[in-house]
């Protein structure tokens, strides 16, 4: 082996070959068709392997309904939706049973209180909010008539006394610090000692005490530490049925609204979309006012930044020009 083939072999393996058969081509027909060979046909570009995606499409289900229905509070009725191979209520009652915290997740109005409503006759809640302290989950003193002080339970301590379920709404809200309060119900314990009040001095769960949290992800300000989602057991995003809003009584034109503005949504052109609660109120406009007036009054609910955008997709689906409601 020549040191010519050694050093340039050293850069690329067959340089010096190649350098070699370019050197004798011009004298030697036999190199030249050597070298021809290395080069890639005139006008064709060589064959590369790429390595390609495989791409899952996401589904977006138009309906979810289950056929059973539950009787709300408010006197509506919940419909029921499918969650893999049972409806979402089972699952509440299901996770309750076995202590599986569920945290559910999805736009203010897609049923997220609704569903708890329709699982349990009877549960505590709270809202939380930036300004949330632990004194709303267990309470403290209150003044008497009498001028007095009294201790008064907050609703986690009367949901582990009572044993019943702790609804938290907007937990992505609370202090993550705040939220250790819970923690200790939700953990092996089930005990918390009530530091603030010696006298109510250690509280334990009673069995039915159970914890569902709900949150909108993309609301201002919402903080899911890893120490919070490890405490769930299950996770679900909850969205609205389209099908199911028209069912309902929602107009079908509202409806295609809505869904057009999800879709935007979804692409980030606009941060909001009614939901089923506003679809319901929209109905139920309709039938006190009409429809004029109920297109004004959702396009003056959706968020200021997104009307322009909104009021166009509602001009294009109801065919005449739609202004925000003002007095």
């Amino acid at each position: 082996m020549s040191t010519l083939t050694i050093d340039y072999d050293k850069l690329h393996p067959g340089l010096a070959e190649i350098l070699s058969s370019a050197a004798s081509s011009s004298v030697n027909a036999e190199m030249s068709a050597k070298l021809d060979a290395f080069m890639p046909a005139p006008g064709k570009a060589t064959a590369r392997t790429v390595a390609t995606k495989k791409v899952v499409p996401m589904i977006s289900p138009d309906s979810l309904t289950a056929d059973e229905k539950y009787l709300r509070p408010n006197g509506e009725w919940y419909y029921t939706r499918q969650w893999g191979e049972h409806h979402d209520v089972a699952v509440l009652r299901k996770a309750r049973e076995d202590k599986q915290f569920i945290l559910l997740y999805g736009a203010p109005g897609c049923g997220k209180t609704a569903l708890v409503q329709a699982s349990f006759d009877d549960f505590e809640t709270i809202l939380g909010t930036g300004d949330t302290e632990i004194a709303d989950f267990i309470g403290g003193y209150i003044q008497t008539p009498s001028g007095g002080f009294e201790w008064v339970d907050g609703p986690l301590l009367k949901a582990a006394e009572r044993g019943v379920p702790l609804l938290i709404d907007e937990v992505g809200l609370v202090d993550p610090k705040v939220m250790s309060v819970v923690y200790s119900f939700m953990d092996g314990t089930g005990t918390y000692s009530v530091t603030a009040n010696p006298e109510r001095g250690i509280v334990k769960a009673k069995p039915g005490f159970y914890v569902i949290a709900a949150t909108n992800p993309n609301a201002p300000g919402v903080r899911l530490s890893e120490a919070l989602l490890s405490r769930f057991t299950i996770h679900a995003e909850m969205t609205t049925d389209w099908s199911l809003a028209r069912k309902l009584g929602a107009p079908s034109t509202i409806v295609t609204a809505a869904q057009n503005l999800a879709k935007k949504q979804q692409t980030g052109e606009v941060s909001w979309a009614p939901q089923m609660r506003e679809l319901l109120g929209f109905r139920d406009l309709v039938k006190s006012f009409g429809t004029k007036f109920a297109i004004a009054n959702l396009l003056a609910a959706a968020p200021e930044l997104d009307r322009p955008v909104v009021a166009d997709v509602f001009t294009r689906v109801f065919g005449e020009e739609c202004r925000p409601a003002k007095i």
